[in-house]
């Protein structure tokens, strides 16, 4: 999953946005060239700024909302207090890429009931699962399984 995320910043957003690089619908970020992307809002960790030391390992990190507040953290104005802890932050929005999400969702090839091209067609469409008479059918046209 980590090679299908990526981290923008408010601002580069922003400048994509009137550069007219990415087109920004709902939760979902298109740019060209590189796909599509699922939004969450998120924190990039730049540094430890009250001199507490970096208990969490956060610096270099990027965390999601969610994440932030199940740390018990909190977000003000480009930093976040967490504990005795504050870091300098900047606010922007990681990108899961929508293909990949889907793909990691979908139930994988071998647990998928029979053994025809039929079977596997039909899980991938979101179809209910094939009669035998189908998978009959497809191995008789496919010829029998290797």
């Amino acid at each position: 999953m980590t090679d299908h995320r990526m981290f923008v910043s408010q601002a580069t957003l922003d400048e994509w946005l009137g550069n007219g690089e990415v087109v920004v619908d709902g939760e979902v970020m298109s740019l060209a060239r590189v796909g599509r992307f699922r939004l969450e809002t998120a924190f990039h960790f730049l540094s430890e700024i009250a001199e507490g030391g970096d208990a969490e390992e956060l610096v270099g990190k990027v965390k999601t909302q969610e994440q932030l507040a199940s740390l018990g953290g909190e977000h003000c104005a480009g930093s976040v207090i967490l504990g005795d802890n504050a870091y300098e932050v900047v606010e922007g929005f990681l990108g899961v890429r929508v293909e990949a999400a889907a793909q990691e969702n979908a139930p994988d090839a071998a647990s998928i009931s029979g053994s025809s091209l039929a079977a596997v067609t039909r899980a991938a469409a979101g179809d209910s699962p094939p009669s035998q008479e189908i998978d009959l059918l497809a191995q008789f046209f496919l010829g029998p399984k290797a």
